[in-house]
């Protein structure tokens, strides 16, 4: 009699833990499919000469503006570095970061944000952000995956500068607008279609 009762508790823990574990499993599909909540980023394997190409464009010609306040930002990571090490940019809308790297996995983090992603080599790792309106200043980037003994020291800046017209739009906003930029400020980065 007390072994039939420990068999029936044993079977209602197994259900459970199976409804739990399709439990997961639903949620996971319910925001990837239904959500398209997805990784925020895009990898696509690169040939040698688009890695060569990608190279180029970091060292001469790493930001480009393709439309006002839409910026394409190319970035090479190294060992113990990012190429370039420091970014300008004035009054984004939408930044599209391409990164390489050119050795080892690297991570790309934009610090206070959630742009995050790995960086494999020989892939070209591609993420678009939306700052919110108020952001502005130094941006501290960092490597986040360990990289081998200066890891410490792989870092850059980006910074963001307002223009006149930028700060007189800042000051005509609401209260209730402000309050709602600086809970906005968590941001949003997504892949690129």
């Amino acid at each position: 009699m007390a072994h039939e009762r420990e068999m029936v508790y044993e079977y209602a823990w197994i259900m459970i833990i199976i409804a739990v574990i399709a439990g997961f499993i639903a949620s996971l599909a319910y925001y990837s499919f239904a959500l398209n909540v997805n990784p925020a980023c895009k990898a696509t394997l690169a040939t040698p000469d688009q890695l060569e190409d990608f190279k180029k464009k970091a060292f001469e010609n790493p930001v480009v503006e393709v439309a006002p306040g839409v910026y394409e930002v190319y970035i090479l990571a190294r060992q113990y570095t990012f190429i370039p090490n420091q970014i300008v940019l004035q009054d984004p809308k939408l930044i599209k970061f391409y990164i390489v790297s050119e050795d080892v996995i690297h991570g790309f983090e934009v610090v206070g944000t959630n742009v995050n992603v790995m960086v494999f080599p020989g892939y070209i790792a591609e993420l678009a952000w939306e700052p919110p309106k108020n952001a502005q200043g130094e941006y501290l980037i960092v490597c986040n995956e360990y990289c081998g003994v200066g890891h410490q020291f792989m870092k850059a800046k980006l910074v963001i500068e307002k223009s006149g017209e930028a700060l007189q739009a800042d000051e005509d906003q609401s209260i209730i607008e402000k309050i709602v930029d600086i809970v906005a400020l968590g941001t949003t980065a997504y892949s690129i279609p």
